[in-house]
């Protein structure tokens, strides 16, 4: 196991940097030439990548598998798979009950 604490003080450092980005990281800045590709790939492959948006809930099956999300705005999110894009500590205060238990959430 390893902490990245180090790796994202400097990675953060890097980007604040005018040309950070181009410090042996990205060939450009991040979303154009990181994150624009990712969803690229998604949509690519049918799925649809929903930016700007709040998730208020994650509601569960039976089975403890994604039901939907549920938005601040309202509006209620399905699909197949989920891709949750947000930093940690908002995730633990979204994290369903039933997920505390899996290890994997527990660190």
């Amino acid at each position: 196991e390893l902490s990245m604490q180090c790796i994202l003080i400097a990675l953060n450092r890097f980007l604040q940097e005018k040309h950070g980005s181009k410090m042996a990281f990205l060939d450009g800045n991040p979303p154009e030439r990181l994150c624009k590709p990712i969803a690229d790939h998604i949509e690519s492959l049918g799925g649809k990548v929903i930016l700007n948006s709040r998730i208020q809930k994650i509601e569960l099956n039976a089975d403890k598998s994604v039901k939907h999300f549920v938005l601040t705005n309202g509006n209620i999110i399905t699909g197949d798979a989920y891709v949750f894009a947000t930093p940690v500590d908002i995730l633990k205060l979204l994290l369903p009950e039933d997920w505390k238990e899996i290890s994997y959430f527990k660190k």
